[in-house]
């Protein structure tokens, strides 16, 4: 497993993309872990707009996510984690 890091530079080895793993506290008992697609020198391409987020109770619980997703993003394809954690929702018809 992984190192558990606030901060990790991550390979996908199917895709050959880079990602950028980040964990942050947002308040005293709320912590944020973020990826964002990377350029070649590991640089987020959008500071402000990360693939995708989840949210974290625990220092401990944030971490072992952050670990996960590292190993993760790592091996399998980018797209299909993104879709785990941001399911889609159905479109609502419009109101007559």
């Amino acid at each position: 497993m992984a190192e558990k890091g606030l901060f990790n530079k991550v390979k996908n080895k199917p895709t050959r993309q880079r990602f950028v793993v980040s964990t942050i506290r947002k308040d005293e008992d709320r912590f944020e872990t973020a990826i964002f697609a990377a350029n070649f020198f590991y640089l987020p391409r959008r500071w402000d707009q990360p693939e995708f987020s989840v949210t974290s109770a625990t220092p401990a619980e944030a971490w072992d996510l952050h670990a996960k997703l590292a190993v993760r993003l790592t091996h399998e394809f980018p797209a299909r984690i993104i879709q785990e954690y941001c399911p889609l929702t159905p479109p609502t018809p419009p109101q007559d």
